[in-house]
């Protein structure tokens, strides 16, 4: 037996809530208990049959949705959504869309007023937006669509989002092309100093994932390590300098990647350098890097590390550390290659 509950939220006549929020979901079950009064909506009663057909279609699909409604686009969505919205469900229900997604307005007013006022919706596909959700600033791609939803006069009273989570996607295909065009440019290269050279070329490419990129080298049996190449840093930075003592931590802890044989992160650079740091494809310079050893090859034992400046838009998750991982093998398989084409060409010399 279904009852009819008021604006407020309270038993009383007016319409019958758990029939317009069906369903046992969350967002269903929250939307039947909330005070809509309190909000631009006004009471579910006095909603146009537009928006509460709109509501129903998206309490019940499984794909994420979410509904803005009026001049404030009132915001509503479903439990699917809820992974997109994060840390923001804990209070975004019945809030303006542009309170909810302050930090992307820029990027999608234009497209909602275009649904809202122009003559038809928009479609994106793997728009990249900086959402809040958790804390911080994250990287994500969106594929999305902005429908206008007809109110009682036929014109555009809401709009209707679905989405279509494309992050993962984008961002491992961004990754598996520079693994390709890291093997794919120092496949030919003849010296140790040549593939790291070809590698920082590569490692330009990607400046979302890699704002700012070293490689050291040193000597078998050596306790310094000098710099071989540099991608999206100047040779006269600070934090690029040209020798690395294995015994000093300053200003990179190389000595304990290369003892332990473990990525090693270093935290708070904007207090370590003078000088702000490249900040690559992004507006924020990174806060964190990490030294990734790479292996000795051939006779010489040459060794050496990969110093990365990590995107200030993602979590050094383990995704992003294995993908780095590949990054610092690939190089070092790089450089055991020309180190073995030279060795082999020197012995053929004698």
């Amino acid at each position: 037996m279904s009852s009819a509950v008021s604006a407020g939220g309270g038993p009383g006549a007016g319409i019958d809530v758990a029939k317009l929020f069906a369903g046992h979901s969350d967002l269903a079950e929250r939307m039947r208990r909330f005070d809509w009064s309190a909000t631009a909506l006004g009471p579910p009663e006095t909603w146009p049959q537009s928006l509460k057909t709109a509501v129903r279609i998206m309490l019940a699909s499984s794909q994420p949705i979410w509904i803005g409604w009026g001049s404030d686009l009132v915001y509503l969505y479903n439990d699917a959504y809820k992974a997109i919205i994060g840390g923001k469900d804990a209070w975004a229900l019945g809030q303006p869309t542009a309170e909810v997604w302050r930090e992307i307005w820029d990027d999608i007013s234009p497209m909602l007023s275009q649904a809202m006022y122009g003559d038809e919706g928009t479609y994106v596909e793997a728009q990249l937006l900086i959402m809040e959700r958790h804390g911080y600033p994250e990287e994500t791609y969106y594929t999305f669509s902005y429908s206008p939803i007809p109110d009682d006069d036929g014109n555009a009273g809401g709009i209707i989002c679905a989405n279509t989570d494309a992050t993962r996607r984008v961002i491992g295909e961004r990754q598996i092309s520079l693994l390709r065009e890291l093997a794919a440019r120092t496949a030919d290269a003849r010296t140790w100093q040549q593939a790291c050279a070809l590698s920082v070329e590569a490692l330009s490419a990607n400046a979302r994932d890699l704002p700012f990129a070293m490689i050291y080298v040193g000597e078998a049996g050596s306790d310094t390590l000098s710099l071989a190449g540099a991608s999206g840093i100047a040779g006269d930075h600070a934090a690029a300098p040209a020798l690395l003592e294995l015994q000093s931590t300053a200003p990179w802890p190389v000595g304990e990647a290369l003892r332990t044989q473990q990525a090693v992160v270093v935290s708070g650079l904007a207090m370590m350098f003078r000088d702000a740091l490249p900040s690559g494809a992004w507006s924020l310079a990174p806060e964190e890097a990490v030294i990734l050893p790479i292996g000795a090859a051939g006779e010489t034992g040459r060794t050496g590390v990969l110093i990365v400046g990590l995107s200030p838009v993602r979590l050094f998750d383990d995704d992003y550390q294995g993908f780095l991982r590949l990054v610092a093998g690939q190089i070092g398989a790089a450089i055991a290659n020309a180190q073995a084409y030279e060795e082999e060409r020197k012995r053929a010399e004698v």
